[in-house]
């Protein structure tokens, strides 16, 4: 039922990005409603799954282990969506996919962080370890994600980054802007709690193996 409802609800902010009107002095408005709301996604996946990882060192349910990975894993994976409408987006505005912004920079490093945690954590064989090392590279990739896209943009000189701030946020777009932030966030949460069920019957199927 509620995935069923969080994917009309996706739907319905897909179609309305193509609805409103063009930013002025920017091209490709639906790309930037689907961009945007998809880095804001990505932030708070990473966030949940630091989150959870707390939540496991702390009671070592492992429950919370399933949904920091599963959180950590469709972050990365909001995380490469971000990057290659990011791609698109410049490409349309200021004519070459890689302009060397901050932004585009700060999320690509992010990615190439996050994948080397995710890795690092398979590359463990100890499952109690595994979870250990994994909430601690959770908080660690939030770390690395909130100085990347958000802080570093903001220490390089003015004028580095050719982002627009603030232009969703305006009256003309703030009713599409944030329904679609919200339905990407439902969306994506739903996701990772089918994926951390996946992780928590894998989980139990190792336990009943070891009892064989």
């Amino acid at each position: 039922m509620w995935n069923l409802v969080a994917g009309i609800w996706v739907t319905i902010a897909i179609v309305a990005a193509f609805f409103v009107p063009e930013v002025q002095n920017l091209q490709a408005t639906p790309i930037a409603f689907f961009h945007v709301p998809m880095a804001i996604s990505m932030f708070a996946c990473f966030f949940a799954a630091a989150a959870c990882g707390v939540t496991w060192l702390v009671t070592k349910n492992q429950r919370a282990d399933s949904l920091s990975l599963a959180f950590g894993e469709i972050g990365f994976v909001a995380g490469v969506i971000t990057f290659l409408t990011g791609l698109l987006f410049a490409r349309v505005n200021w004519n070459a996919y890689w302009t060397g912004d901050p932004q585009q920079i700060g999320v690509l490093g992010t990615l190439f962080t996050y994948a080397a945690l995710l890795t690092l954590r398979g590359a463990v064989d100890d499952e109690r370890k595994k979870r250990d090392f994994w909430a601690v590279y959770a908080i660690f990739g939030l770390l690395v994600a909130c100085f990347g896209g958000y802080i570093y943009s903001r220490i390089v000189p003015p004028g580095a980054s050719l982002h627009p701030n603030g232009t969703l946020r305006s009256p003309d777009y703030k009713a599409v802007f944030t329904f679609t932030i919200l339905g990407y966030l439902f969306a994506l949460s739903r996701i990772a709690i089918v994926r951390a069920q996946l992780e928590n019957t894998a989980n139990r199927l190792r336990e009943l193996a070891w009892e064989f």
